[in-house]
């Protein structure tokens, strides 16, 4: 009798213990599954401001005449014309900008994409803000794409509208640099990523200065809502 009770303890313990076992492996594949779910979500989310910020950079490189152009070239985006880059030394510039911005994107690290534009080095002329006004806003609903897109079209008819009436840049001179704001943690974690070497980040100095004697005006340009994206200019005149 007492070798039965205690073969039926020991099933039973073995039962319930096996039992435990498979809800922990539930709960486990659970976490998993939501994990990975935020993972693609952040994954997809930054494609989608990346997507946005090389086409805002491209049209106001167009816009402002940073380049000539016969170096753009017309393609559609958003159901809008836009001109996009095919000066190869130009593109795998962008290219390298953005695939950082992504990374930090992803990480929840990228704070502002800057687009700045100077003839002498520490002067700037014009400065483009892309900043993220909140890392937790969603992602567009597939109901919402429409709604999306015609808010990408309306931010870049804004651009133009508003950089057209901006005093013209001196021709053939400017240049511009693109600034990535983030934390000094994922600086110095870049700065020893050898996937980042063939594209080095510096830290800046902040010696930069507005041209002397000129008027600096604040032009807020742009906001998508969708993706918590706020775009403002600094024009000096």
């Amino acid at each position: 009798m007492m070798s039965r009770h205690i073969d039926s303890l020991f099933f039973f313990w073995c039962t319930t213990t096996n039992e435990r076992s498979l809800n922990l492996r539930n709960k486990q594949s659970s976490v998993n599954l939501v994990a990975l779910a935020c993972e693609m979500q952040a994954d997809i989310k930054a494609d989608i401001i990346v997507e946005a910020m090389e086409v805002l950079v491209n049209h106001i490189l167009y816009v402002r005449g940073i380049y000539p152009s016969h170096i753009f070239k017309m393609k559609r985006m958003y159901n809008s014309p836009i001109y996009v880059s095919i000066f190869p030394p130009l593109n795998n510039y962008l290219a390298g900008i953005l695939k950082s911005a992504q990374e930090l994107l992803r990480r929840r690290e990228l704070q502002c994409l800057e687009l700045i534009v100077y003839q002498k080095e520490n002067e700037k002329l014009e400065s483009y803000k892309m900043q993220l006004e909140t890392q937790g806003s969603s992602l567009p609903a597939d109901d919402h794409l429409m709604e999306f897109e015609q808010n990408m079209r309306s931010v870049i008819y804004k651009i133009s509208q508003r950089l057209n009436q901006a005093p013209k840049l001196p021709a053939g001179i400017c240049q511009f640099k693109v600034h990535l704001h983030t934390t000094q943690e994922a600086f110095i974690r870049f700065s020893q990523d050898s996937q980042y070497q063939e594209f080095p980040w510096l830290q800046t100095q902040k010696t930069e200065s507005q041209a002397p004697r000129r008027t600096v005006s604040l032009l807020p340009l742009a906001r998508v809502e969708d993706l918590g994206l706020k775009m403002d200019a600094l024009i000096v005149s």
